[in-house]
């Protein structure tokens, strides 16, 4: 009885009967639609749906009832909702539900049927898997598609066993990849999944390797110290350059002096000594170590391995051995060579080996640009910063010809009900396949909309960099500009964090639980709270416009107030905290742009360059003369 009151509602849900509601009625039925949905009044629903034929949110709604049926409802309605409503991203998630639900009850045909591939859900590519293995299908693809699952470092779900059975009894799973899923398990530090992986998949005889690698995981110092078996095989040469990776985390000196007597009594070849040593010279060089530059060098790089190259340039311009950056310069490939950031630095080492003219043109070029090098370019040579603004242009026919595309209009309808998750969500579906010129008027949309993260965030997909008022919107500017005063910061440096930390989102938050617009801790807000001694609750406080802001410029005072007003340090420590930032600072003095450029976390280093760029492109947009980056950027002391 329950079942057939269900499928009788479900073909009321996705009948479709014409409805002459104006947009303004169709938007608060669905509003009422969506709160009896919530509240379990099933037939205050049932009454408002026909308000919400056509109405492009109707799927919404729709969806909302079915996903909490979705193990009830006749398969057929669940076909008709996927193939009507594709202008949405509902249907990929509705099928997910619907996958598991047929798995649930074994309905395997039809779950064949119904997969596709792509979802991200390695529980039911397992399931599809299993299917079609157990249909005697063993095609090259099938077993292309496991062995790019078996090399995961991950745990996968209990599926996949079944699957891999299949595909080792096929002859397709050899020690080699176990040792080898055994390994990337071993390195993301999941020891508990290495184990289960040699009791299933090893013969007993193997069980000392894999007792030996988890010792040598959890103590590399005194396993290394204490050797006592071959390490000629493979699997014990992989033992043991763990061990000493691992080390070298802790301390790459005593790593290399591990390294080079165990090289001095055993065989090794090549491929370990490089894959080793470019471990211990990366890590050596991000905790600034004399010897790093030496023996990053010594590293034979990959025609493709970025990182390592860029690291020997770091190294030696930390070093401030110029003619060794020149020449690690030149064996970036090509197109890193010739980015600004490159150039930028082949202009600095011709400037410091007492060729002025030669930079001077490297830099002249490059003060062209807007952006953080060519603004570094500009006061090297005392030129203007350049602020070229090319306002995107849109007619009223593309205006209308987008407008008219259901897919923007969901987004649009969810953003102006408050439905801001859903809404970018459907933004995003929205724009996905929109070229350039598309992305250009979306853009606009968004921003005449108030959407100002959605903007800054098309805009940037577009690839046209030179509207300003697009990319960097002043928006807030009273919140901004008061506490800007109140702490004596200078307002530009505080959109330029905003710009960086949140794009403009005011509900952004970050997997680490940061919060709203400058992306503060919990913690680091209610410390502020209690700083600054204001009144009310701190609840919700990060979430606001006011209070975010607010707290935030806080940190931005107290940061800059550690670190004497040294913007450069106090934007680090926004971004990655005082401690790590402490240790950074050099021994020595160090050029602020060289101190920038070999911060060790890349997402720091990116992160300042970021920041300092925006400030000096918001100082221009606030109608005032941008701050010098020389001026932002003093050298960092010890």
């Amino acid at each position: 009885m329950v079942r057939s009151c269900v499928i009788a509602f479900a073909a009321l849900v996705l009948a479709a009967p014409a409805s002459g509601a104006s947009l303004e009625a169709q938007r608060e039925a669905y509003v009422q639609a969506r709160a009896a949905l919530a509240a379990g009044d099933e037939a205050g629903f049932q009454a408002r749906l026909p308000a919400l034929a056509g109405y492009v949110l109707e799927p919404y709604a729709r969806y909302a009832w079915l996903e909490k049926r979705i193990e009830r409802v006749p398969d057929a309605l669940v076909r008709e909702f996927l193939q009507r409503y594709d202008y949405t991203p509902l249907p990929d998630a509705l099928r997910r539900d619907w996958l598991r639900a047929l798995a649930a009850r074994g309905a395997w045909d039809e779950f064949v049927r119904a997969y596709r591939d792509g979802h991200g859900d390695d529980e039911l590519t397992c399931e599809y898997l299993a299917r079609r293995l157990e249909a005697g299908e063993r095609t090259a693809a099938i077993m292309e598609r496991i062995d790019e699952l078996w090399h995961r470092g991950r745990r996968l779900p209990g599926a996949c066993n079944a699957v891999f059975a299949a595909w080792r009894d096929a002859g397709h799973m050899t020690a080699d990849k176990v040792w080898e899923r055994i390994r990337l398990a071993m390195q993301a530090g999941s020891v508990s999944l290495a184990r289960e992986l040699a009791a299933r998949y090893l013969p007993p005889e193997d069980e000392v390797w894999m007792a030996r690698w988890v010792r040598m995981h959890r103590d590399p110092a005194r396993a290394l110290a204490r050797l006592d078996y071959p390490v000629e095989t493979p699997v014990a040469r992989l033992i043991v350059r763990h061990g000493i990776v691992r080390l070298a985390y802790r301390d790459p000196e005593a790593a290399m002096e591990r390294w080079q007597a165990l090289r001095a009594r055993h065989e090794f070849f090549g491929e370990d000594a490089d894959y080793v040593l470019r471990y211990i010279a990366i890590l050596a060089a991000q905790e600034r170590s004399p010897r790093a530059l030496e023996w990053l060098a010594a590293v034979s790089a990959r025609p493709d391995d970025l990182s390592l190259k860029r690291w020997r340039v770091y190294a030696a311009l930390w070093a401030r051995e110029w003619e060794a950056a020149r020449r690690f310069i030149a064996d970036l490939p090509a197109p890193e060579r010739a980015s600004a950031r490159w150039r930028y630095w082949q202009a600095r080492i011709l400037e410091q080996e007492g060729r002025e003219a030669q930079a001077r043109a490297l830099y002249a070029e490059l003060a062209r640009e807007r952006d953080y090098y060519g603004f570094l370019a500009a006061d090297r040579i005392g030129a203007d910063y350049s602020m070229h603004h090319s306002a995107i242009e849109v007619t009223p026919a593309e205006r209308a010809a987008l407008l008219a595309r259901p897919a923007v209009q969901a987004a649009r309808e969810l953003y102006l009900l408050g439905e801001t998750v859903e809404a970018r969500r459907q933004w995003h579906w929205a724009i996905r396949d929109m070229n350039n010129r598309e992305l250009e008027i979306a853009a606009v949309l968004a921003r005449e909309w108030g959407w100002h993260d959605r903007a800054v965030y098309t805009v940037a997909l577009s690839g046209h960099p030179d509207d300003l008022e697009l990319r960097f919107p002043v928006i807030y500017r009273d919140v901004v500009e008061s506490n800007a005063r109140a702490h004596d910061i200078d307002p530009g440096w505080i959109y330029g964090v905003m710009r960086q930390e949140s794009g403009f989102m005011v509900d952004a938050r970050s997997p680490s639980g940061a919060l709203g617009l400058m992306q503060l801790l919990p913690s680091t807000g209610r410390a502020i709270w209690r700083r600054l001694k204001l009144d009310g609750s701190f609840e919700n406080a990060l979430l606001s416009v006011q209070q975010n802001v607010r707290l935030g410029v806080g940190y931005l005072s107290q940061v800059l107030e550690r670190y004497d007003g040294h913007q450069v340090l106090a934007t680090a420590s926004y971004n990655a905290g005082p401690n790590r930032v402490n240790s950074w600072r050099p021994i020595e003095a160090r050029a602020a742009d060289v101190w920038v450029e070999t911060i060790p976390y890349r997402e720091t280093r990116e992160y300042v360059k970021n920041v300092l760029a925006y400030a000096t492109v918001y100082d221009y947009r606030l109608g005032a003369v941008p701050t010098r980056l020389a001026q932002r950027m003093p050298a960092v002391t010890p």
